[in-house]
């Protein structure tokens, strides 16, 4: 009787754990179902058909592409074969330039990128502004 009463117990035991580790699971899931967000390309963007899903679009600024009139701005970035337009409402960072990389995070809204952040890319040999003036001052 002993035998079998550690028997049962070690199943339940592993009962309770297979259920917790799925209860857990499941709780992650929805949890950061809200907070994923897929990257594309202008090109790879044609092809979305939910309008509601957070994407992160990268590519080059358009050149003469960029409209700003206080802090409205709009700008169409590409990949070189496809462009998107792109709506942001902010202030642009310092590195924003055309012909430059930029991603920009947000939703896809009557074929327009409505952004609600923008990130601009640098290379190698940036340098930031602060210590560029100061060089140039020595």
């Amino acid at each position: 009787m002993n035998t079998s009463y550690k028997k049962r117990m070690r199943i339940m035991f592993i009962s309770f754990g297979m259920f917790a580790l799925l209860v857990t699971t499941i709780i992650l899931l929805f949890a950061f179902r809200s907070g994923i967000e897929f990257y594309k390309s202008p090109t790879q963007l044609r092809e979305v058909s939910d309008e509601t899903i957070r994407l992160r679009v990268g590519g080059l600024v358009m050149r003469n592409s960029v409209r700003s009139s206080g802090i409205n701005n709009s700008f169409i970035i590409t990949d070189g074969a496809n462009e998107v337009k792109v709506e942001f409402i902010g202030v642009l960072p310092d590195l924003f330039a055309e012909g430059r990389g930029v991603i920009v995070r947000g939703q896809l809204k009557d074929s327009i990128f409505v952004a609600s952040q923008v990130l601009a890319k640098h290379d190698e040999k940036y340098m930031p502004r602060e210590l560029e003036k100061t060089m140039k001052s020595d």
